[in-house]
């Protein structure tokens, strides 16, 4: 009869901790910012009865950064309250290489490993990309030919938004887009065209922007095609 109980109260536990989490939940900061990324799930009493830890993926790096409330770099700090449903990570002093990534909170059935309670959050430290740059130089195009203009931005975190307008219209040109997916890397846009007459002289705006700008800080070029006609 002991063991049954122990069993029950066990179980019992177990089912009041559960919790479904939807999505990954997108944090923004900066570098050397302090952020905390909360894990709250039912409280309950039997801590022993669970592990708990906090991870972190960055680029093909995977590794723990706190087990209970022991946390694992000297920059994070961890408020571990169990009993109160709170396991929460705060991370000061925020750099790119070490926290742009995704964070995971887990809590695990002792024995069986059985995951009863995962949240996830995808990190974001901030970092403007630099100025638009056009290819190729000269913007020499020949009558009925296929012709690209690739628009590249070096950096970025997240990745830019390029985005070509023809002058005198705001409504974007259908582009191509490559992702850096680093801010170390190139994001570019090419916008293929095949031109005809009139468009000699026609002039083409490359506007780059992500979430470390205000809306107004928007970096553009603006390049004027030349088309030989036959």
């Amino acid at each position: 009869m002991p063991t049954a109980v122990a069993f029950s109260v066990t179980l019992s536990a177990l089912v009041t901790l559960v919790t479904v989490v939807a999505a990954d939940e997108i944090r923004d900061t900066r570098e050397g910012e302090t952020v905390t990324l909360k894990c709250r799930f039912s409280e309950q009493s039997a801590a022993s009865d669970f592990s708990y830890y906090w991870a972190r993926s960055t680029g093909n790096k995977f590794d723990n950064v706190a087990i209970k409330g022991v946390q694992l770099n000297t920059n994070y700090r961890i408020d571990f309250r169990p009993e109160q449903g709170i396991y929460d990570l705060t991370i000061m002093n925020t750099s790119y290489s070490r926290d742009n990534g995704r964070f995971e909170c887990r809590v695990k059935a002792s024995g069986t490993g059985a995951d009863v309670h995962q949240e996830y959050y995808n990190l974001t430290v901030l970092t403007p990309p630099q100025p638009p740059f056009v290819e190729p130089v000269e913007l020499r195009a020949t009558e009925d030919e296929k012709f690209d203009l690739t628009c590249s931005s070096i950096g970025g975190s997240p990745d830019p938004t390029i985005t070509w307008y023809r002058v005198g219209s705001e409504k974007p040109l259908k582009s191509t887009i490559t992702k850096g997916g680093s801010k170390d890397l190139r994001t570019s846009s090419t916008l293929s065209i095949v031109p005809r007459r009139e468009d000699d002289g026609a002039k083409f705006r490359c506007v780059v922007w992500n979430r470390a700008m205000s809306e107004k800080d928007k970096l553009e070029t603006t390049v004027t095609l030349s088309v030989n006609c036959e």
